[in-house]
Formats: C-alpha cells, structure tokens, sequence
C-alpha cells in the first residue's frame, strides 16, 4: 500500500500532493481569507448599491420626460382652449395646477406651460408661477420656480447675459433679456419680490425671474436667472423670429 506521506529531514511527514491530508489542509481558510473575503462581500454589496442609486438618479434625471411631455400637452391644449374662451371675470382667482402662461427659451430650444402655483402636485410636471407675483408683462416681477430635471430646468445654468426668454398670454408675447445670474440659499426670498434688487422699493420694471434648485442632483440652494422685458408683441402680429420654429402643435 502506497503511503499518503513523506518523512521530512526533521521527522515531520509532509502530505503528498492531492491526498486527503494536503485537501484538508489546503480548504481550512486562514484568518487573511476571512478578512478578505469579507471585505470583497462588502465591496460587492457596495457596487450593487451605487449601480442602484445610479439608476435612480438616471430616472430622476431622465425617466420622467414622457411623463413630462404627456402632461405637458394636454396642458398646452387646456391653455389654447381658455385663451379661445375668453379671459378670466376680474374676481376670480386662478386655480393651482391650472395653466397659466406659455414659457419659451429659444437658446435652449425648450418651451412649456407654467401653470399656476409652485406646490409640489403643481410643478410636478413643468414650471410653475409664484402666487402673488406679476402677471406676463406688468410691471414687478413674473416669477417662476421648476424642477432641476432634463424635462424642466435641467440646463438653465447655460442661460447668460442677453438671451432671450418669451412668455406667451391670451393677447401677447413678452420676449426679455437676461441681465442677471446667481446662486443663493432657498430663504433668500427676495429674489422674487416686485424688485428683486431692492425689495422695499416700488417696482419700476417689467422683470421676470426664473427659479430651480442648485447644483444638479441637490437642493441646497437656488439658481436664479432675471431678466428684463425688452418687447411687447401682439399675437395679431404673429410669432416673434427666435421662436418661430417652436409654435404649439395644432390638436386635430
């Protein structure tokens, strides 16, 4: 009978390669293994977790466009049809939800129906307008707060001094200049007052003010574009030239 050993020089037997001594040996883990092994668990765990939460930003990001545009036109729709109605009686007041204007940013070949309010359920799907703030070319200040999503807001921060930015009512398109940008924290409510600038003044100015949370994927603070009203065009006029391309699409 074969041995499974060897004597060694010191006495000791060493097992032979593939014997049932050398398989016990080799498969009893060491402490290094478990240390290791732990951590490569850890390490797999981890992995799976930032691919989940990366997919959930994706989705935060990008899954919610069709959903944005589904609401978006039948919106678009509802705006054409109160316009066609007629205007509002002097005392009634805007529901929240409601579609309030027609927002266009032709450098970013974007547009949408801001409706009124800027609760949650009212800016879900779009832009919405500050209670309390000026209407579309008044004088104050035209306010608007919306998601920083690539549906919505997603790259406002590429707006800078000069573009333009078209609000649409019943009667007229109001085309305004950027003249400023800034970031501030969400209490710094000034930035809507009738004069963002000096918040205790009478307002002189038609502005309007564009509001979405900064940086991207955050909220600690506010990205913040005003602008100014440069032109004041009938709709008998037809479209202005830098949004031409982007009319609303007729309902059949």
């Amino acid at each position: 009978m074969t041995s499974t050993t060897e004597r060694q020089p010191s006495g000791r037997r060493r097992a032979r390669p593939g014997s049932r001594h050398a398989r016990r040996r080799r498969g009893a883990p060491t402490g290094g293994d478990v240390v290791r092994g732990t951590f490569r668990t850890i390490g797999e765990l981890l992995f799976t977790a930032g691919v989940v939460m990366l997919f959930f930003a994706a989705y935060q990001v990008y899954g919610k466009q069709a959903q944005t545009d589904n609401e978006q036109s039948r919106l678009d729709q509802a705006v054409a049809e109160q316009w066609e109605a007629g205007a509002q009686g002097p005392d009634s007041e805007p529901l929240p939800g409601t579609a309030n204007s027609r927002l266009y940013i032709p450098k970013l070949d974007q547009k949408w129906v801001v409706v009124n309010g800027v609760g949650p359920e009212d800016i879900r799907y779009g832009p919405g307008h500050y209670p309390g703030t000026a209407e579309a070319g008044q004088v104050g200040n035209y306010s608007v707060a919306g998601h920083r999503v690539a549906a919505v807001f997603w790259d406002l921060d590429l707006l800078g001094d000069g573009d333009e930015i078209v609000l649409e009512d019943r009667d007229n398109f109001y085309t305004y200049r950027v003249i400023e940008t800034e970031v501030v924290t969400p209490d710094q409510v000034r930035v809507v007052a009738p004069d963002p600038f000096d918040p205790e003044a009478e307002p002189t100015r038609s502005l309007l003010t564009l509001t979405t949370c900064h940086p991207k994927l955050q909220n600690a603070h506010r990205l913040v574009i005003h602008a100014e009203l440069s032109e004041t065009r009938p709709k008998s006029d037809g479209m202005p030239e830098n949004i031409a391309d982007m009319a609303p699409e007729q309902a059949e």
